[in-house]
Parts: structure tokens; C-alpha cells; sequence
């Protein structure tokens, strides 16, 4: 069932919507979780990689702390981006209307999954099929932080 209804108070034009489940207050109320969220990231303190000195790194010990900072700033970075990347992602979804429908078996993924993870893409069966093969199988388990396979980072 499609619903001819805006896609959102903020939208002046009517498209049909394939999400038709959710109400419009519900995709209003998920749209403004993930702009709030788009924006405590965009405001958050951004420090930058930690910068150190060489005239600091007096010592192998100092260096080697300096290396673990650098390199744990620096993947935090990277879930950071991967996670800009998903709210940025939903947001189209709305725009398109077919935020909250699963990418995998185009299912309803369900209000309360999607508020409880506004950036949900998959049903929770899906979901729960896709862990248990990425558990099975090293090759198929994807990078947290980056959102890739070992061998989709390695063939670059």
C-alpha cells in the first residue's frame, strides 16, 4: 500500500510514499532524531589527531603513546565519518520514501527498531541472518568501522 502524502512537514511537494506503514509524525519524529544527531556530530569538539612535538617524544616509551593516541584518534575518526555517512543515508531514504523498508527482503523494518537505531537498514531477521554469516565466515565479516570485507579493503 503507497500513501500519497507529503514526506515530511518541511517538504512542499507530494510523493508516493513506499513506506506507507509508518505515519507521518513517525517519520517526522525519526527525520528530526537523525538531524539532531547529524548536528551534535557537526558540533561536537573536534580536536583533530593528536599533535605531537618531536622534541616530546624524548624517548621510545613516549613515542610508542604517542603512536597508540594517533592511531586510536584516528579510528574513532573513521566511525565517526562511516556513521556521518549512515545518518546522511537515511536521510535521503526519507527524502525518497522508502526510509524504513529492509534493503535486503524490502520488509518492514518496524517504528521501534528504527527509533531505538534511526539508522537501521535491514529487518532485525535480516540482520540477525547477516551476523550469524559474518560469524560463520572471516573473509564476509565487515570492518566496524570502515564498513568493509578484509578483501574489499585489500583490493583497492
Amino acid at each position: 500500500m503507497q500513501s500519497r502524502l507529503p514526506i515530511s512537514s518541511k517538504g512542499s511537494f507530494f510523493k508516493m510514499r513506499e513506506n506507507a506503514y509508518l505515519s507521518d509524525s513517525e517519520i517526522e519524529l525519526i527525520e528530526s532524531k537523525l538531524l539532531n544527531e547529524l548536528e551534535r556530530l557537526k558540533n561536537s569538539d573536534d580536536h583533530g589527531l593528536g599533535e605531537m612535538n618531536k622534541d616530546d617524544l624524548s624517548d621510545p616509551i613516549d613515542e610508542a603513546n604517542s603512536n597508540i593516541q594517533a592511531s586510536h584518534e584516528l579510528r574513532m575518526k573513521n566511525r565517526e565519518v562511516f556513521y556521518l555517512k549512515k545518518l546522511n543515508q537515511g536521510l535521503l531514504r526519507i527524502k525518497e520514501g522508502s526510509f524504513g523498508l529492509c534493503k535486503e527482503c524490502g520488509d518492514d523494518t518496524g517504528f521501534e527498531r528504527l527509533m531505538a537505531r534511526p539508522t537501521a537498514e535491514l529487518c532485525i531477521n535480516c540482520k540477525e541472518e547477516s551476523e550469524m554469516e559474518e560469524r560463520n565466515n572471516f573473509f564476509g565479516k565487515k570492518s566496524k568501522s570502515l564498513g568493509k570485507t578484509p578483501q574489499e579493503i585489500f583490493n583497492r
